[in-house]
């Protein structure tokens, strides 16, 4: 088991962050926007590094609600799962699939009642006769934004070649945490550099990135960071998957000047980080693989 020095607080089961005022959630648009006015600059996000067993919904969910339970007694603003958390990939992936406001979302609600925090998980989601990859945000009282994969992984066969069970999404997502503009992506959506650049251009701060494969470590990380000067928190699933392959996770946070703020390697636990958003944009002007760009000739 690895772990990062700092950050971490009881890594075998907890972590956590609270959102003190939210904004409401909407689809990223445009090549440059006004950043939201923040009301306080700091915030304490929080990663969990799940080991789920593919199709085994309850316990699944079970497991997470006490995560995500662990996380608020310390406190998170914001708690970020992997991506198909629940169901994982199986033949019946479809069949498993819920709605936006499902029983997952429902379980993750109720433990949010109270507070001012959330839950930014991976949902295998039904719309009528389609299924998505999604990330839904929850809070106290229920979803509050669905980003669904955009890029859909198809360099496999069987379970792992997304186009044959699901749809891509059409849009790209931000919400607003205490102010802060945050973007979503999933798994394959990060391995497109230009998904990140398009939510740093959107003035998005912070970038959460799910994930659901071997280990999504901070060397995959640190590249997007350091060229839009953007906080981001990579969650990834450990364990064994459908093929029981062993995946070893990587779960980082990471800060926007590229220092990790914290990891976790080979073993479930939540890694927890402060982070002061305030710099971030001063930091893109005055970073020359950002700045200087002129997106008018890249389409």
């Amino acid at each position: 088991m690895h772990l990062s020095r700092r950050n971490l607080f009881g890594a075998a089961a907890c972590g956590g962050l609270s959102a003190m005022m939210y904004g409401a959630a909407s689809a990223a648009g445009g090549e440059a926007e006004e950043p939201a006015t923040p009301s306080k600059t700091g915030l304490r996000i929080a990663v969990v590094q799940q080991e789920s067993i593919p199709g085994a919904v309850e316990p699944n969910r079970e497991k997470a609600v006490r995560f995500a339970q662990e996380a608020l007694r310390n406190h998170a603003d914001i708690i970020l799962f992997h991506e198909a958390l629940i169901t994982g990939y199986v033949e019946s992936v479809r069949e498993l699939a819920e709605e936006i406001n499902g029983p997952t979302t429902h379980a993750f609600r109720n433990v949010l009642m109270g507070t001012n925090s959330f839950v930014l998980y991976g949902l295998i989601e039904r719309d009528g006769d389609d299924c998505y990859t999604a990330a839904t945000l929850v809070g106290s009282d229920g979803a509050v934004a669905n980003y669904r994969k955009t890029h859909l992984w198809w360099k496999a066969k069987g379970l792992r070649h997304e186009p044959t069970f699901f749809r891509p999404g059409a849009e790209l997502v931000t919400f607003d945490l205490r102010g802060w503009k945050c973007g979503v992506m999933i798994c394959y959506d990060g391995d497109f550099p230009e998904m990140t650049r398009a939510y740093a251009n959107r003035q998005c701060v912070m970038l959460f990135w799910l994930n659901n494969r071997g280990s999504r470590g901070k060397e995959e990380v640190a590249p997007l960071v350091r060229a839009n000067s953007i906080i981001m928190a990579a969650s990834c699933c450990c364990g064994r998957n459908d093929t029981r392959e062993i995946y070893r996770g990587g779960s980082n946070i990471m800060n926007f000047d590229g220092s990790v703020l914290a990891e976790i390697w080979d073993n479930e636990g939540i890694i927890f980080a402060e982070v002061d958003p305030t710099g971030v944009l001063s930091a893109r002007e005055q970073n020359p693989w950002f700045h200087g760009q002129r997106p008018e000739l890249y389409r």
